[in-house]
């Protein structure tokens, strides 16, 4: 099977929640997310970065172990830390995320700590590597790096997917359009939600957005539009879906990172763009239905069960900002709010 490699940091997570409940830990990180989803969907997968000698760094090795991610690149770097995310509850609807990653062994990643030899044999037999606009936002070293492996990918012939992934706290605007114009010629597959792509077109209608970003190169442009569904652009096919409702209270963390596993695996599967798009937004709704960033990844028989259905007509794609059902929600496939600290 087509194997994908990424390339991104892995971030301890403790989830507050009320004072009267025990503190939940667990690991997340954009890439790593995607990885996770990947691997459940049974798409071999190979994960990069460095990795602290800690207590949340070891627990990093064994969740990839477990997951069957594949983690020979993944570099140990002793006496340094791995970046951390507290999240709390602020209602319903929304979770409150405080980073801690400043001087992360993530962040510590470059084209030296990641030698040449490192990036081919991390790319060798890969047919898509997937990245996001978090890893070079997290500094110089990073961003060299991410640029690097874009250019080396695309010398071999091998695709490239990008979440632009946009965090306020890591980059201000202008930068993270400097960091999209670094690699968009590059790129065939771009994911972002309606915020960015105004941001990096100047235009405040999503699909006029997604037009003009499709113009700059990408054969395939998804923009997630929230609880109210995405659209996409496939080599000039214009697609819609709308979500899928979820009982309240919904988590809405890792749910982008979900969509673009199950995206890929089933790009790499030659799935139809009409039926890829809103399976792809129902894996999203599964993943808010429950805490954690990946925790609620369904298994790859559910995920082909609904593909059947869709498939046959039996379930019908939701409609794009169609209303939730009495008693649920829409299942936002964007992310939440973050703060850095």
């Amino acid at each position: 099977m087509r194997r994908v490699a990424t390339i991104g940091e892995a971030l301890a997570t403790l989830d507050v929640g009320r004072l009267d409940r025990p503190v939940e830990m667990g690991l997340a990180g954009a890439e790593l997310n995607t990885a996770v989803g990947l691997a459940r969907l049974g798409v071999p997968v190979s994960w990069v970065s460095r990795v602290a000698d800690d207590a949340f760094g070891v627990r990093v090795v064994e969740a990839l172990d477990r997951e069957g991610i594949d983690a020979q690149h993944v570099l140990r770097a002793a006496g340094e830390k791995t970046g951390l995310i507290v999240t709390s509850r602020l209602d319903e609807h929304t979770v409150r995320s405080e980073h801690y990653r400043v001087g992360s062994a993530a962040s510590r990643m470059s084209p030296a700590t990641v030698d040449s030899s490192q990036r081919s044999r991390m790319l060798a037999d890969a047919s898509l590597l997937h990245l996001t606009g978090i890893t070079p936002a997290l500094g110089d070293g990073p961003r060299a790096l991410v640029v690097e492996l874009v250019a080396l990918a695309r010398t071999q012939g091998i695709a490239v997917s990008f979440d632009v992934n946009h965090r306020p706290q890591l980059v201000d605007a202008d930068g993270m359009r400097a960091i999209v114009d670094e690699v968009i010629d590059a790129v065939d597959t771009l994911f972002c939600n309606e915020v960015e792509a105004e941001l990096l077109t100047g235009e405040s209608d999503p699909e006029l957005a997604l037009r003009a970003l499709a113009a700059r190169g990408p054969r395939v442009v998804v923009v997630k539009l929230g609880r109210r569904g995405a659209i996409a652009l496939v080599e000039g096919r214009m697609l819609t879906t709308g979500v899928w409702p979820v009982a309240l209270p919904t988590f809405p963390v890792g749910a982008g990172d979900s969509f673009n596993a199950a995206w890929i695996a089933l790009h790499l599967e030659g799935v139809d763009p009409a039926i890829a798009l809103p399976l792809s937004a129902w894996v999203a709704a599964q993943v808010v239905a429950h805490p954690g960033d990946h925790e609620g990844f369904p298994a790859r028989t559910a995920f082909d069960a609904v593909r059947r259905d869709l498939e046959s007509g039996a379930t019908p794609a939701p409609a794009l900002g169609g209303p939730a059902d009495a008693g649920e929600t829409a299942a936002s496939i964007t992310e939440t709010e973050e703060v850095a600290r």
